[in-house]
C-alpha cells in the first residue's frame, strides 16, 4: 500500500479521515495525497442568489471558483500543518467539478492503493437528494476505501 487518496472538505470526518490516513502511511511507509473538489455551481443557483450569468457578469462563476480553489487550497495548507506528518510525504490536489467524479477519477489516474475518507462530509441537504459522496466513491473506487467515522 503505496499511496493514499483523501478527499477532504473541511469537516470533521475528513479531518478524522486524514489522522487515520498519516496513521497507516507511517506504518507501511506510504505516500498520502489529499484532495478536494470545488463543486460548481449552475447557472440557476446564481440566478436564485440575483447574478445573472450572461453579460457583464460572465466572469463572475469564474471569479467564484477561483476564490474557492483557493480556499480549498488553503484547508489543505492548514490540514498539512496541523498534522503530525514525520516521516511521510504529502501532497495536495484541488480539481474543479462534482465530488464523487473527480475523487474516482483522480484515485484512477494516480493509481492509489486506498482512498482514505469521512463518512459523512458538510452537506446534509445534497446528501438527501443524491446519496453520499462516500457511498459512491465506494461504488465506483479503482481501488480499496477505508470509511473512517468520527
Amino acid at each position: 500500500m503505496k499511496k493514499i487518496l483523501v478527499p477532504v472538505d473541511g469537516s470533521a470526518a475528513s479531518k478524522k479521515a486524514f489522522e487515520e490516513a498519516v496513521s497507516i502511511a507511517k506504518k507501511y511507509g506510504s505516500e498520502v495525497t489529499l484532495i478536494s473538489v470545488v463543486e460548481i455551481e449552475s447557472d440557476v443557483a446564481y440566478t436564485e442568489m440575483g447574478i445573472a450569468i450572461s453579460g457583464e457578469y460572465a466572469g463572475v462563476r469564474d471569479t467564484l471558483i477561483k476564490i474557492k480553489e483557493e480556499s480549498a487550497d488553503k484547508l489543505l495548507d492548514t490540514m498539512i500543518k496541523s498534522a503530525d506528518c514525520t516521516g511521510i510525504t504529502v501532497g495536495k490536489l484541488v480539481r474543479v467539478g462534482s465530488a464523487h467524479p473527480e475523487i474516482v477519477d483522480a484515485a484512477c489516474q494516480g493509481k492509489y492503493d486506498l482512498i482514505v475518507m469521512g463518512h459523512r462530509g458538510l452537506n446534509p441537504v445534497k446528501r438527501f437528494f443524491i446519496g453520499s459522496v462516500a457511498k459512491r466513491v465506494i461504488e465506483d473506487a479503482p481501488c480499496s476505501v477505508l470509511i473512517v467515522k468520527e
